[in-house]
């Protein structure tokens, strides 16, 4: 769990400074977001550090630039080459903001150095939570379309042991997804969820939904998908949060059997129990 806040932290961090990065491109060289198709990574920003600013590029020979890229991983010779001709190719059309010695050349680096040592620390964080984590407990929920094993060790590392758990009610309460209930008198009331638990971990799981969803529009289906588009098509003016929290029980509910019953996701055997079920 202390890794995981970790993660959280650490992801958060990287987020604020992947804005920061982008607000300080615009001053300084914002051509060089056209450099790869994905302009995120490690190589990336080890680019952007060492030219911040197309006259930076523009005063360094063809050559020193080539040996920098190549000393990158997974670049070669050919690679190299291509990416330095792009690299002059922007560096000629650019018309950054600032001169090469501007203060937002120093911000620039230090959200650089930030990103890197966040995106560290979160690598870290999974590699010591994939130590701890029970690997039975991993291929299980690995096995349910959409979850990942970064996501399926966050939510290992929130819930802990799900078989110290006696039902999914007690889990749903642990998590803090189960309703609050108000009393007076002859009136009961169905209230929003009571939040007891961990924040983290309903944000873990809330992710999971998307990302179970997502699968389901790859071709990978399963039936807490299909339980959250039901609940979608039921009401009009039913919010994807609601939605979501729903399914959230759903999901849970689905760890705690299988875990118990040390099974595998499958999508036919869940949807012949939810026949039984209806």
């Amino acid at each position: 769990m202390a890794n995981n806040r970790i993660y959280e932290q650490a992801s958060h961090d990287l987020i604020t400074n992947r804005n920061r990065l982008h607000k300080a491109i615009q001053l300084t060289f914002p051509e060089i977001e056209h450099l790869m198709v994905n302009p995120r990574g490690k190589n990336y920003w080890s680019i952007v550090l060492r030219f911040p600013h197309p006259d930076i590029v523009l005063e360094t020979k063809e050559a020193d630039i080539i040996d920098f890229l190549k000393g990158l991983s997974g670049i070669g010779k050919k690679r190299a080459n291509d990416i330095m001709q792009s690299l002059i190719r922007l560096a000629k059309v650019a018309c950054p903001a600032v001169k090469k010695d501007s203060a937002h050349i120093r911000g620039l680096e230090m959200a650089i150095n930030n990103i890197l040592s966040a995106e560290e620390a979160c690598q870290t964080a999974l590699k010591e939570m994939t130590k701890l984590a029970p690997k039975r407990d991993l291929e299980i929920l690995t096995s349910i379309p959409g979850i990942g094993e970064n996501t399926a060790l966050r939510i290992i590392s929130e819930l802990g042991d799900i078989r110290r758990f006696n039902n999914p009610s007690q889990l749903n309460a642990f998590v803090g997804v189960d309703p609050q209930v108000y009393e007076s008198g002859n009136l009961t009331a169905h209230l929003s969820i009571s939040k007891r638990g961990t924040a983290i971990g309903r944000k873990v799981l809330y992710l999971a939904i998307n990302q179970i969803q997502s699968a389901k529009k790859a071709g990978n289906p399963c039936h807490i998908a299909d339980y959250y588009e039901k609940r979608k098509r039921s009401s009009e003016t039913a919010s994807h949060k609601k939605a979501a929290i729903a399914s959230i029980h759903k999901l849970l509910r689905t760890i705690f059997a299988l875990i118990k019953n040390d099974q595998l996701y499958s999508y036919d055997v869940a949807k012949h129990n939810q026949r039984l079920l209806s």
